[in-house]
């Protein structure tokens, strides 16, 4: 099975409980597969009893025994304040701010890049340069890793300011 198929018995269970599907990642290891699922919600009010509801209902589909075995790890997580991006919608939510991110191939003699976020298109999202200075474009799919660097002097000011 591949990553969109996987989605398409993922991703109702998820919708059921209120939830958006964030993002897969399917580890091969030595002696059995981990299935990792990154829920979300429009409001990022993802708790522990989300993540266990998605996690028992997902033990109850039998496609993803057939598919990984009986004997894989199953994870249910939300995306977590250094949230991996899967795919370029995903990140028109967080414009203003800071991308750390790898491609897949060298530019420039790099492969590490981090820089805030100006725009995204179709294929594409822009980020300035760590001088700020420089508008740099890449294309999604040739990035190996991308997350949002957390900026955690603003997560303590908010946090502070919900008391």
């Amino acid at each position: 099975m591949n990553k969109e198929e996987y989605k398409n018995i993922i991703e109702p269970v998820v919708n059921r409980n209120n939830c958006i599907l964030w993002g897969i990642e399917i580890l091969r290891g030595k002696k059995r597969q981990t299935l990792r699922i990154f829920i979300d919600s429009s409001n990022n009010s993802v708790d522990i009893n989300d993540c266990e509801n998605v996690s028992k209902d997902l033990g109850y589909e039998p496609l993803l025994d057939v598919n990984l075995g009986e004997d894989y790890i199953l994870e249910v997580s939300t995306p977590g304040v250094d949230r991996k991006f899967f795919n370029i919608p995903q990140l028109a939510k967080y414009i203003g701010e800071e991308l750390e991110f790898k491609t897949r191939e060298l530019i420039n003699g790099k492969r590490k890049f981090s820089g805030i976020l100006v725009k995204c298109d179709e294929n594409h999202f822009y980020v300035k340069n760590e001088n700020k200075m420089d508008l740099l474009k890449f294309r999604f799919s040739n990035i190996d890793l991308c997350k949002l660097k957390p900026n955690y002097s603003k997560l303590i000011k908010e946090h502070s300011n919900e008391k």
